[in-house]
């Protein structure tokens, strides 16, 4: 079977930018990424010539989305673009007929964000297309059950830490995706929802925005009680920590080289990096799909917008704000 044929938009790192280490995982995985889409020709052409040094390949630069999928023949088209351009890529893709890999949030700006993102997934499930969501941490689960062990039934709480590069309400849109998928991961149900969430906000030193958000993740008869901090940084690689039940892990990188672990205190655990393991699972479903298999409906997908849209109202609406409060004493990351 032929490789599948993969174009990206967005393959500099220039802004927060994943094009490099995404390239490397579809080669890897065995794609073949034959051609890239700039917001210049300049940048265009700078992405193919650091891809044709970094990784030996070459593909074909353009501004334009729609003149590369009338040149290339295309299985998939890769979307690292910022959010609010995502909708017109994935439209794009879907009028070509494209399977989708997007970075999150699927869709961002403006109103109605559930119902634009139920419009698109519900034309990728007619077309027997896949549409897939860069949310990575649902992969780092297997790690933290080495280190802490996970509940035999859903957790009665559940935390999260990030450090977004952004301000305000992108916070948001930049980091809620992760803890949402993860809670979509340890409690799988039917219509879940996001109930009674409250935000605190301060600014620190130097400026620095953090955003404190609780709310009740409710699926069924499950309820788990969730804390999200957000807090601002320009820091490499970002920090990040993540709690069941209260037992933190905290996600510590190792440069050069990019290794991780998940780390309580002296105990570590390696994890294998999240967003290859992705990579990898995209491109076998592509292969899987020329081998006459069946795309999945993007449901999922749509669960999470819901929530997360309705998270962002909540913020914007400014009627679930607390006072800071004193930040916790003790060990924790």
């Amino acid at each position: 079977m032929t490789a599948p044929r993969v174009a990206l938009v967005g393959a500099r790192r220039v802004r927060q930018g994943l094009g490099p280490f995404v390239a490397r995982d579809l080669v890897a995985a065995g794609a073949r990424v034959t051609g890239v889409v700039g917001t210049s020709a300049e940048s265009a052409a700078a992405a193919g010539r650091e891809l044709q040094a970094a990784l030996g390949i070459e593909v074909r630069a353009c501004t334009d989305v729609r003149d590369l999928l009338a040149r290339e023949a295309l299985d998939a088209l890769v979307i690292l673009s910022p959010s609010f351009s995502h909708e017109t890529y994935l439209r794009a893709a879907l009028d070509a007929g494209l399977h989708v890999l997007c970075e999150k949030p699927l869709v961002w700006g403006g109103e109605g964000l559930a119902r634009r993102s139920e419009t698109l997934a519900a034309g990728f499930e007619r077309r027997g297309l896949l549409l897939r969501e860069n949310c990575q941490w649902p992969h780092v689960l297997p790690a933290y059950g080495e280190l802490h062990g996970l509940p035999d039934g859903p957790p009665r709480r559940f935390g999260m830490r990030l450090a977004p590069d952004s301000h305000g309400l992108e916070m948001l849109g930049d980091a809620l995706s992760h803890p949402l998928s993860v809670l979509q991961a340890l409690v799988p149900g039917p219509e879940p929802r996001c109930e009674r969430p409250r935000f605190r906000a301060s600014t620190g030193s130097g400026g620095a925005q953090r955003i404190e958000l609780e709310f009740v993740y409710r699926t069924g008869p499950c309820a788990v009680e969730v804390e999200v901090e957000l807090e601002q940084t320009h820091e490499l690689p970002r920090p990040a920590a993540l709690a069941v039940d209260g037992r933190w892990a905290e996600r510590r990188v190792s440069m050069p080289g990019y290794t991780l672990h998940l780390t309580s205190g002296v105990r570590a655990v390696k994890v294998r990096d999240p967003l290859t393991v992705l990579i990898e699972d995209f491109v076998a479903q592509l292969r899987a799909l020329r081998g006459g298999g069946t795309a999945a409906a993007p449901r999922e997908i749509v669960e999470r917008m819901r929530l997360l849209e309705s998270l962002v109202l909540a913020y914007a609406s400014g009627t679930e704000r607390d006072e800071p409060r004193v930040p916790r004493e003790g060990n924790e990351p």
